[in-house]
């Protein structure tokens, strides 16, 4: 089963003041310094951020596979096998661990001894049912 992540705010916010913040250092090259040089880099990296943003918020998904969660953001995987997961808990607070959200808030799944990970499954209501039966399974 497929569950595609969670797409909040959190992304356009950032986007967006990274986008003011380069808009303001363009607009202070051009108008005080009469500079444009700094323009074409600064729109590569608007353009590379803005493909970057759109391409997690496409590629990041999660599996519920008969063995194992599978969780996938571009080029990265993650396997987590059932029989490893300690718990499941929402998220509290800010999170600094490994992130497989595209979501301000998500799911922290623990598993093996100490490791955790942040999810953001689109329907985690439906997700935290399923896994519960899949653990309950193996």
């Amino acid at each position: 089963m497929r569950f595609n992540s969670k797409k909040d705010y959190s992304f356009l916010v950032i986007f967006l003041f990274v986008f003011l913040l380069y808009a303001v250092i363009s607009l202070y090259s051009i108008l005080v310094e009469k500079d444009c040089t700094l323009l074409i880099p600064f729109s590569i990296v608007l353009v590379l951020l803005a493909i970057l943003f759109y391409s997690l918020l496409k590629t990041t998904y999660f599996i519920l596979d008969q063995e194992k969660l599978i969780c996938r953001s571009l080029i990265f995987k993650k396997e987590i096998p059932y029989s490893k997961i300690r718990k499941i808990e929402r998220q509290q607070g800010l999170y600094a661990g490994i992130k497989f959200s595209t979501a301000w808030n998500g799911l922290i799944v623990f598993y093996n001894k100490y490791d955790e990970i942040l999810i953001s499954p689109e329907k985690e209501v439906l997700f935290i049912k399923e896994i519960h039966s899949r653990m309950e399974n193996k």
